[in-house]
């Protein structure tokens, strides 16, 4: 018997998942640990957004610019400019823009290398 305890909150709520093997855990029907890149992308797209308010219109303007730039069939290589400069302007603006940097370190990963 197992002293863990679970507590479980909210819709998608899975518990705990323990994986010891290969391949990803699928858990409440959603693939945890793997996004693909037009998932990565939008959630991306959506971090952008919530980060508009906290920047003055040059910074907004750059961003929106580099936002403009991403495109769901585009290569790593062709992403990585705008990437870059999203990334920046969040690093920029401290722990607010840090769910930006997050989300961008997550489409890279999910374009592989």
């Amino acid at each position: 018997m197992s002293s863990d305890q679970i507590h479980q909150y909210g819709a998608g709520s899975v518990g705990k998942a323990s994986h010891t093997g290969s391949g990803d855990i699928v858990a409440g029907g959603k693939t945890v640990g793997a996004a693909t890149p037009a998932t990565a992308l939008d959630d991306l797209l959506a971090a952008v957004e919530g980060l508009r308010s906290h920047l003055d219109d040059t910074r907004r303007a750059e961003l929106d610019a580099a936002a403009a730039d991403l495109s769901p069939g585009a290569t790593r290589a062709e992403l990585e400019g705008p990437l870059t400069r999203i990334a920046g302007i969040a690093a920029l603006v401290g722990a607010v823009g840090g769910p930006v940097v997050a989300a961008v370190q997550a489409l890279l990963a999910s374009l592989g290398a």
